[in-house]
């Protein structure tokens, strides 16, 4: 459908071809654009998201109270075990940086399909041009 549009009155095959690739090209755009926006919103969304050090430090702290002879923990260090560490800002950041690998990955999709949709628009300019003349 997007095609159809994209390719208007010509319906000749090197168009609607062109206007497929265009097509196709901007449906991985906008499907990555969301894939990041879920990956960011999820993570913010999660109220118990922390970095992966502190989640490394809380189990290794639990694995110790489970062994036998275990010490005991004041009461007054149970929260910092039971809440998350990061509000706001902060929390946004270690995000950031924690997913900066799928981030990248993403990145790097978007701009293939940037370029393919740029190449694919280029030559239907092209073809119209010559077909104009």
């Amino acid at each position: 459908m997007l095609a159809r549009e994209i390719a208007g009155e010509a319906r000749d095959d090197n168009t609607y071809r062109l206007a497929r690739r265009i097509a196709e090209a901007q449906i991985d755009l906008l499907r990555v654009r969301r894939a990041r926006i879920q990956l960011l919103s999820n993570e913010l969304n999660d109220p118990y998201y922390e970095s992966r050090a502190n989640i490394r430090e809380k189990i290794a702290a639990i694995f110790e109270l489970l062994k036998p002879n275990a010490p005991e923990i004041p009461m007054a260090d149970l929260p910092r075990f039971l809440t998350p560490t990061l509000q706001g800002a902060h929390k946004f950041a270690l995000i950031l940086s924690q997913e900066t690998k799928q981030l990248l990955a993403m990145d790097r999709y978007e701009r293939r399909a940037l370029s393919r949709r740029k190449f694919a628009i280029r030559e239907l300019d092209a073809l119209r041009q010559q077909t104009a003349a």
